[in-house]
């Protein structure tokens, strides 16, 4: 589909460094609530892996590219 950042290399788009950022804030702030976050958490792991592999310009959507291992391809 054209418009989509899977159609660009998932370049530009809401990054993945940006959306661990905010999983960083949004885990913060379950803590001090004592509130757990499992699901929050295990996103941040991911998306720290991805920004460990020089991926965190890319969309957040590329998560799925990463997880099926084709993140080692040079966009």
């Amino acid at each position: 589909m054209e418009g989509v950042p899977s159609s660009n290399g998932y370049q530009g788009g809401f990054g993945s460094a940006l959306m661990q950022k905010d999983l960083g804030l949004a885990l913060d702030a379950s803590r001090a609530n004592g509130v757990p976050s499992p699901m929050g958490a295990t996103a941040f792991q991911l998306y720290s892996m991805m920004m460990a592999h020089g991926q965190g310009h890319k969309d957040f959507s590329a998560l799925f590219e990463f997880l099926e291992g084709t993140h080692t391809k040079q966009n």
